[in-house]
């Protein structure tokens, strides 16, 4: 069978193009020429990130539901192409596609996935940027990555580095640290997995750092080990090798919170058409992954956010009215000297006081941020439950459970009806994330839980009552997949988290003691 082709001249170089209607993505009839039509049109915002950067090919020659392989050493290649020259380090001559001659000549080759180093051929035992690329084991999924994501943001804008995410194309999430300084792979590499280790400390029921896929189950797995000479990643815009085509694509944080917030991470999965369409409307939102310049820290890595803050003084103010209510010669509730370690902490407890109520804190300032909550959290969208803001309690009483005696403030039976931690998703008017200490001061957050029992996205919005002195918020289930998730009569799940305890066994205790 003669095979098609076609001669064109591009910037001046010549090249034969060949299987031109050849199918390459066979679900959708996405052809060979589709593919370099692609590339050629995507060739203004692709070409300055590959540019001196040495390349991977993953060519797929029978189609993306037929066997690839990865080709570092350029193949036989027109002599006006450009390859980097092998060297202790690196024995491989990679195709360095500077140009459009050269990026039509690689996808006529049908390298449907372009890879590159981290680094450029100016020095490529530098590299130019850390990457961390999030893999969700199943049934994890995307929007587990988003939730990670957002964590290491704040905790990398804490130390003061911005960080720019973008889609694998898939199920994952990439996301890019510029640094364009002087640095090791040793350096990054070792950073790396320190963030991600650290990750899996705070968050082992959502973040894994080692590879094992056993562990990854229900997870997301930081790789880390990308940042290593020798790996390469996905480059931007290149397309990708699925049923469908798809392009990894650029997201902004806004973006993130948005899809995380409606739980639509199909929102972030771009066709090559779509690419194209957002790249004219808004430009190249990974431009200054090639220019802004960053080092890492020297000191140790912590996990903190930026906004949170708050000396020790602060700190031991803010649970001054916490104490001056209680006497801990009598309550076995915390004093509060324990100092917090992370700002993503959140905790439930039922409280069996002179009214059954539900006691929301969240961690923040080194403080858990208080509200009582007569009917608990609802999971429908069209309720909209009071919460009454009560003073700040310490860090500790994230694990009190028990027995308040009867004269002291609160008396009654606790128990943890729900803990895990929260992701702050609150922005401004201008559309900008801001602390939780302003969101609270504005009057207006709006948060994403991840607990055992309450999930998803809710807003808290602080009203005015003219009978009431007290500062009464409305507490408002955001629409997302976990609208409905929670029975109407809360009691149906009324048991501790942590012991499997009810209000009711505690009761018995307490009766059994005054007897």
């Amino acid at each position: 069978m003669r095979q098609e082709s076609k001669t064109i001249t591009i910037e001046g170089k010549k090249l034969t193009l060949t299987n031109l209607s050849k199918v390459l993505y066979p679900k959708t009839g996405f052809t060979k020429a589709n593919v370099i039509d692609y590339y050629r049109r995507i060739a203004p915002y692709i070409l300055p990130h590959l540019r001196n950067r040495p390349v991977t090919l993953k060519r797929y020659p029978h189609g993306v539901d037929s066997s690839f392989f990865y080709q570092k050493n350029c193949p036989l290649h027109p002599d006006w192409l450009k390859t980097s020259k092998p060297n202790e380090s690196f024995k491989e001559n990679f195709c360095l596609v500077d140009d459009l001659p050269s990026l039509i000549w690689i996808e006529n080759l049908a390298s449907i996935e372009i890879h590159t180093l981290l680094a450029t051929t100016k020095n490529l035992e530098q590299p130019e940027m850390l990457v961390f690329d999030l893999d969700p084991g199943e049934p994890a999924s995307l929007l587990d990555c988003l939730k990670v994501s957002l964590i290491m943001r704040d905790m990398l804008e804490g130390l003061g580095l911005k960080s720019f995410p973008k889609t694998s194309g898939g199920k994952g999430l990439h996301f890019y640290l510029p640094l364009n300084t002087v640095v090791t792979y040793e350096q990054t590499s070792n950073f790396a997995k320190t963030v991600a280790q650290i990750m899996e400390k705070h968050f082992p029921n959502l973040v894994v750092s080692k590879m094992n896929k056993e562990l990854r189950k229900g997870r997301v797995f930081v790789d880390w080990s990308q940042n290593s000479r020798h790996k390469t990643t996905a480059c931007i815009y290149t397309l990708r090798a699925r049923p469908q085509p798809t392009v990894s694509m650029p997201v902004t944080w806004k973006e993130i919170e948005i899809t995380l917030k409606k739980t639509n991470a199909e929102s972030l999965i771009y066709t090559p058409e779509q690419a194209i369409e957002k790249l004219e409307r808004e430009g190249d939102l990974f431009k200054d992954v090639l220019m802004l310049r960053q080092s890492l820290p020297t000191t140790g890595v912590q996990l903190k956010s930026k906004p949170e803050k708050v000396s020790e003084k602060t700190q031991q103010q803010n649970l001054e009215v916490y104490r001056r209510k209680r006497n801990f010669k009598k309550t076995s509730e915390p004093v509060g000297r324990r100092k917090a370690k992370t700002d993503y902490i959140f905790v439930i407890q039922k409280h069996a006081a002179t009214r059954l109520h539900y006691d929301l804190r969240l961690q923040s300032q080194g403080v858990l941020k208080s509200w009582a909550i007569p009917r608990g959290l609802s999971s429908n969208p069209a309720d909209r439950r009071l919460a009454v803001r009560t003073e700040d309690h310490p860090f500790d009483y994230k694990d009190f459970e028990g027995i308040i005696p009867e004269v002291e403030y609160g008396a009654g039976e606790v128990i943890i009806w729900d803990k895990g931690y929260y992701i702050n998703i609150t922005r401004d008017s201008r559309g900008r994330s801001i602390s939780m200490k302003d969101a609270i001061q504005h009057g207006k957050i709006e948060v994403y839980f991840e607990g055992s029992k309450i999930k998803g996205g809710y807003a808290f919005v602080r009203i005015k009552s003219a009978k009431d002195e007290k500062e009464n918020w409305l507490v408002i289930k955001l629409k997302d997949k976990f609208v409905d998730s929670l029975p109407e009569d809360l009691q149906e799940i009324g048991q501790s988290v942590v012991t499997g305890k009810s209000i009711e066994d505690l009761k018995k205790k307490t009766r059994r003691k005054s007897k």
